[in-house]
């Protein structure tokens, strides 16, 4: 698992592109960072693959960044 303020944002969604299944984001505000991710999986049609969904078992502070 990997701190937000390791990588910038877009980073992480590119981490998750080469994972094999995908990346856990650790945050205070899920809503937030997941309407931020959005906007950045916007900007390169590779990353559209990525499903960006809050965690099932930590929702107030997980979310994570999958391949569908």
């Amino acid at each position: 698992m990997t701190k937000l303020s390791d990588l910038p944002l877009i980073e992480h969604l590119y981490r998750a592109l080469t994972a094999p299944l995908g990346v856990v984001l650790r945050t205070e505000n899920v809503e937030r960072l997941r309407a931020k991710l959005y906007v950045l999986r916007k900007t390169d049609p590779d990353l559209a693959v990525l499903s960006i969904n809050i965690s099932r078992t930590s929702p107030e502070t997980e979310l994570w960044i999958v391949k569908k």
